[in-house]
Parts: structure tokens; C-alpha cells; sequence
């Protein structure tokens, strides 16, 4: 009996240290689990670059990826096709005329008056001629018929020795559309014009142009407002060391800018549009966004298809997302070629089949990617980006499709973000606005010249004549 009973005792031992080990075994399977979950998400972000995610093209390094356009070759030559109406250089009266001699003529007394001479060919040079004015205004008075009566300065000068409107535009001009920081700036002036304003002397008339263009770059909400689609997107800004945000509200004919220390439902209540707005708003999935209730969204495909590329890319196994990928495309150029032909009246039924095709390809993402179970722990089940990837354009069907079913409603939000890449520009170029005073007054400019360039007006025709006051907005 007592050799049984020291048996027992062993095997009891022995049970326990095989549940101490299957305990452990466990834990480091979990352990393991999740370091190779880990290393395959460390390894989809080592992949990521700009063309199969959302990161910019500046994070892309020195080993950039190989160009991959979702555009198919025409097969046509490049430049100009037939039939293509060029534009030349128009030519006025020449302000001098030179005449070019031969090498024998030069020291010849009788070349004025020479008979054999005559013009072979004739070339033009068409340049510039940038320099320093000074105008000196003399202010009258008259006592006439015990009246007397003093003029009044020319609009826009105040004190005894003002810079002119030119000047003003030109200095805006380098900072708002060629993004040139403020010393910079000064130095160009003054290669150009002998002229070397200070760097306040600058952000004076920078932030008199602002004062005048406000009032006009507030109408452009109203504005906007009216239009049936809009685009809306935002990028950072350095303000004095700290992030802000610049925000973007958008047509192919207004652009409207506003700066907001928050990016997200803040901002938006801040800058009081989307609230109001009932039309359409093209933008990302930016949730803050969705807040707007009273309008209808649509999403950017951009987006969508460059994370549609780095699954594709990074797991082969999802066959799916190459599907998704070419059927949207597919849906893209269906969308271009009816809104180039509206009077075909199978739109609806067409779009009707391609998004069929649509919910049978997420029903094979579904299936591939069920969310796994979650034990032992509260709140939502993980779903990992893919999931997260395929519920979106589930829920999001609508949206994501709606510029198949609107000809108003583009395939991409680059509206906004074409308007928002100068904005980046300057924040790269100068590090940082000094003062929030300053990133204002560049955002109101740059709204207004962003708008005349839409309406075919320069930047520097703009700004002059904002400051002769006569700029006019027209109709969109």
C-alpha cells in the first residue's frame, strides 16, 4: 500500500507539472501570436509608401517607388495630336528695332546709305525692364471765390513717402503664390528693384492685403453654399512651433481657407459651413465629416484604391481587393463615359449590375476575413485593417459609389487636396508661421488667389487690383 500510495503521490506531481507546462505553453503560443502579428503589421508599414497608402510622397524617402499611374496608355505619340489648336507668343509693335550687320560691314563708312543691303531674316527677343519709380504728388489747394479747397491724396497713400500698389502686389505675390519666405523676399525686391523693404515693412503689406481681401473671401461661404457639391479636406500647419490646421472648402471655381487649432468636430463648429450645407460633400473618411447631418457624402475612390494596393501588394492572398481595385476603375470610366453622353439612357440599369458585382466581391472579403473571436476581454472585437477596410465600403456603399449614380459627383476628392498641396508648399518651405496673425493673413491671400486663378486671373492682376480696390468676384 505504501508503495502505491508513493506512486500516486509522483503521478499527482506529475499532472500538475504537465498543467504547469501546458499553462505556459499556451502563454507562449499567445505570446508568440502576438509578436507575429506584430512583425507582419511592422512589416505591411515597412512596405507602405504613396501609391499604396495615404502617406505623402515626402515620407517616401530617397528609395521612392516606381511610378504606377491608374492611367492606361492611348497609344497615341506624345504632344500635340492633330488638329490640336497651339498657342504662340503674341507678338506686338516692337518698342526698338535692331539691325544686325555682317562681319565686313561693320567699319564700313557707306553701310547707312548702302544699296545692296537689305533684312534677311527677322527674330525677336521679348523681355523685361523692372525698375525703380518715384512719384511725386503735389497736393493743390485753390481759393477761388473766397472757396478754398485742398485735394485729396491718391487712394492708398497715408503717409509722406508710401511704396506703390505694384510693389505691394508683387511682394504678395512672392509670398502667397511663390511661397518665397519673408528675408528671402526682401532680397529678390531688391535684386529687382534697388528697393529693400524690412521684413515688417513686408508683413505690413501683407496684412493690409488681408484686411482688404477678408470681406471678399467671407462671401465665398455664402458662395459655396449654393453649389450642389463641394470638396473638403485638411493639412497641418506650423503656427509659432504648434500644429494647426488648414482647412478647405472647395469648387473647381471658389476656394475657401480657414485655420483652426483642431483638426476634427471643433473645427468644423468653428468654421460654421458644414452645418449649414445641404448639398453633396466629397471628401475621405475622416469621421468628423459625417457630423454633417443635413448634407449627403461622397467618397474619395483615391483613397480607397491606394489601400486596395497595399493589401493586394502585401497579403496575395487577398485576392479580393485586386477585384474590388478593377471594379471600381471599371465603374470610373462607365461613370466618364455616360456623363460624355447623357443622352444613353442605360445608366441606371448598367451601374445597377457593376454594384452588384460590388456586394459579390465583399461577401468573398466577408468570408476570407471573418472577425476572430475575442475572449477574456471587454469592448469592441479587433478587427485589423482589412476587416476595418471591408466593413467601411460595406457601410459606406452609397457614398463610395455615389459618383456612379450623380454625373455631378467626381471619382476623386483632388479638387481639395490640389488646393491644399501650395499650403504644404509654404509650410516646407518657412517651418513655421511666426504668429497666428500672420498664417491668417497668408490663407485669406492665398483664398483669393487660389479663386481668381479659377477665373482666369493671375495672381499679381488679383492682388493689384485689390489694392487699386477694384477687384470684382463675378459670378462662379
Amino acid at each position: 500500500m505504501a508503495a502505491n500510495d508513493k506512486l500516486l503521490e509522483i503521478i499527482k506531481i506529475q499532472q500538475k507539472t504537465i498543467e504547469n507546462l501546458t499553462a505556459k505553453l499556451e502563454e507562449t503560443n499567445a505570446k508568440l501570436e502576438k509578436a507575429n502579428a506584430r512583425i507582419a503589421e511592422l512589416e505591411e508599414q515597412l512596405h507602405k509608401n504613396s501609391h499604396n497608402s495615404s502617406k505623402p510622397p515626402s515620407t517616401d524617402g530617397y528609395e521612392k517607388p516606381s511610378p504606377k499611374s491608374q492611367r492606361k496608355k492611348s497609344g497615341k505619340k506624345a504632344g500635340g495630336q492633330n488638329g490640336h489648336k497651339g498657342h504662340n507668343m503674341t507678338l506686338g509693335k516692337p518698342d526698338r528695332i535692331e539691325h544686325v550687320y555682317p562681319q565686313h560691314c561693320l567699319n564700313c563708312p557707306h553701310r547707312e546709305n548702302c544699296a545692296n543691303l537689305k533684312v534677311h531674316d527677322t527674330c525677336y527677343t521679348v523681355d523685361i525692364i523692372v525698375k525703380k519709380e518715384t512719384v511725386k504728388y503735389e497736393i493743390m489747394e485753390c481759393d477761388c471765390g473766397g472757396i478754398q479747397e485742398v485735394a485729396k491724396r491718391p487712394a492708398g497713400i497715408s503717409g509722406t513717402v508710401t511704396y506703390g500698389n505694384r510693389l505691394k502686389a508683387l511682394v504678395c505675390v512672392l509670398s502667397t503664390k511663390g511661397m518665397v519666405a519673408m528675408k528671402n523676399l526682401c532680397e529678390i525686391i531688391q535684386g529687382l528693384t534697388g528697393i529693400k523693404p524690412s521684413v515688417g515693412t513686408v508683413s505690413n503689406m501683407l496684412h493690409s492685403a488681408a484686411s482688404m481681401a477678408k470681406p471678399i473671401v467671407d462671401s465665398f461661404q455664402q458662395k459655396l453654399l449654393q453649389g450642389p457639391v463641394v470638396h473638403c479636406d485638411e493639412t497641418g500647419l506650423d503656427v509659432n512651433g504648434k500644429l494647426n490646421w488648414v482647412h478647405v472648402i472647395c469648387t473647381p471655381g471658389l476656394t475657401y481657407y480657414a485655420l483652426s487649432e483642431k483638426r476634427g468636430q471643433k473645427a468644423m463648429d468653428e468654421i460654421g459651413f458644414l452645418a449649414q450645407y445641404k448639398g453633396i460633400v466629397v471628401h475621405d473618411f475622416w469621421n468628423s465629416y459625417f457630423k454633417a447631418t443635413e448634407a449627403e457624402h461622397a467618397m474619395c475612390c483615391a483613397h480607397i484604391l491606394r489601400e486596395l494596393t497595399g493589401i493586394f501588394e502585401n497579403h496575395p492572398e487577398q485576392k479580393w481587393a485586386r477585384e474590388m481595385y478593377y471594379e471600381l476603375l471599371f465603374m470610373c470610366r462607365a461613370a466618364d463615359f455616360y456623363n460624355q453622353n447623357p443622352e444613353i439612357d442605360s445608366r441606371k440599369f448598367y451601374m445597377d449590375c457593376l454594384q452588384q458585382r460590388y456586394d459579390a466581391i465583399l461577401e468573398e472579403a466577408i468570408q476570407q476575413n471573418p472577425i476572430s473571436e475575442q475572449t477574456g476581454k471587454r469592448g469592441k472585437k479587433k478587427k485589423g485593417k482589412i476587416r476595418s477596410l471591408i466593413d467601411r465600403l460595406l457601410t459606406h456603399k452609397g457614398e463610395v459609389c455615389r459618383f456612379a449614380n450623380n454625373p455631378l459627383v467626381p471619382f476623386t476628392n483632388n479638387q481639395a487636396e490640389r488646393d491644399l498641396r501650395m499650403v504644404k508648399m509654404k509650410n516646407k518651405v518657412i517651418g513655421t508661421f511666426r504668429s497666428e496673425q500672420g498664417a491668417k493673413d497668408f490663407i485669406t491671400l492665398k483664398s483669393l488667389t487660389s479663386t481668381a486663378a479659377k477665373m482666369g486671373i493671375t495672381a499679381f492682376d488679383a492682388l493689384f487690383s485689390l489694392f487699386l480696390g477694384q477687384f470684382a468676384m463675378g459670378t462662379e
